[in-house]
């Protein structure tokens, strides 16, 4: 029979000759919570575990406990003294019929004390849809200084402060500044100096009255229509009466225009009548709708281009008398 004891071993080690897993309550789950250690050093790692077993087919909520953290002693500030530094779950099946979830959460302290570690209730959620809940215990965390009495007593009190054998004086560090800056600038306008520089030649503005008669040759291309027409004719009057006599004629009325000219002893009399007939028909077709013929639009054209000619200035006016013989 002592031959067969190594069988019965292996078949022990198949089977499984672990603890038993206990048996849950009656229509509920277990939950508990865990330190790792309940007293560190400063700045030590230390693990907080939360574990459920539950029902399979039911789900396990574990609270969050970070932000909930707080101290223990009531004279303490609010702030965080346990800090989270990692956290990690898992699930396993113990059993056909019994799960067991945890939680693992990574903590540490950088403050000397006994810190309360509080969390919120455990929830499970079963099959059917109904809810439980369970309250964990608290934990209280000891977080001790890396300091001993023995140590504290061989620390060296603070020394003076050793200065350096060479010292520059201020003097004379402002002065290297000055040297310094003194030479870049000398640098930089020596570059500035040397670089070549392209003059940009702009080249001088058109007379009025060539702007007038590149107008007047655009507009004599183009189809004629009433009141277009008239509405063109008129702004190449206007502005060419403000660049050659500086009348402000585009904003003005045709009443305020003829004021403006009978001010200006450099127009005629019958030059100022031709004008205030042309602006009087052209504000008949712009603004009254009335009708042009072709020969009036002519004629109102060959007034508006005989006023430049005769007005532009007099070394002009001969090279205008030349092209035209």
């Amino acid at each position: 029979m002592k031959f067969l004891y190594p069988y019965f071993l292996i078949l022990l080690v198949l089977t499984g000759c672990g603890k038993p897993v206990e048996p849950l309550p009656p229509g509920g789950f277990v939950a508990n919570a865990v330190l790792s250690t309940n007293t560190i050093l400063v700045g030590d790692p230390v693990t907080l575990t939360l574990t459920a077993r539950h029902p399979a087919g039911s789900t396990i909520s574990f609270p969050n406990i970070a932000g909930r953290l707080r101290e223990q002693s009531s004279d303490a500030g609010n702030g965080k003294e346990v800090a989270v530094r990692g956290r990690a779950s898992s699930n396993r099946e113990l059993t056909k019929t019994i799960l067991e979830s945890e939680e693992l959460y990574h903590l540490t302290s950088f403050r000397v004390g006994d810190w309360s570690i509080a969390t919120n209730p455990v929830a499970c959620t079963f099959s059917d849809g109904s809810q439980k809940m369970q309250t964990l215990p608290e934990l209280i965390l000891h977080v001790q200084s890396s300091l001993n009495a023995t140590n504290a007593t061989k620390l060296s009190d603070i020394k003076d402060i050793i200065k350096p054998p060479l010292q520059i004086p201020r003097k004379l560090w402002i002065f290297l500044i000055i040297a310094l800056l003194a030479l870049i600038a000398g640098i930089a306008t020596l570059i500035f100096l040397n670089k070549p520089r392209t003059i940009l030649q702009i080249p001088p503005p058109q007379p009025p009255h060539i702007l007038a008669r590149q107008a007047l040759t655009a507009l004599r291309g183009k189809q004629w229509s009433p009141e277009p027409f008239f509405t063109e004719l008129s702004l190449i009057l206007r502005t060419y009466l403000e660049n050659r006599f500086n009348l402000n004629a585009p904003e003005s009325t045709t009443e305020e225009l003829a004021r403006s000219m009978a001010a200006d002893i450099r127009l005629e009399l019958k030059e100022q009548q031709t004008l205030r007939n042309f602006m009087t028909q052209a504000d008949l077709v712009k603004f009254a709708r009335a009708g042009a013929e072709q020969d009036v639009m002519q004629n109102a054209f060959d007034t508006v281009s005989t006023f430049v000619d005769q007005t532009a200035p007099i070394n002009q006016q001969s090279e205008i008398e030349n092209r035209k013989s």
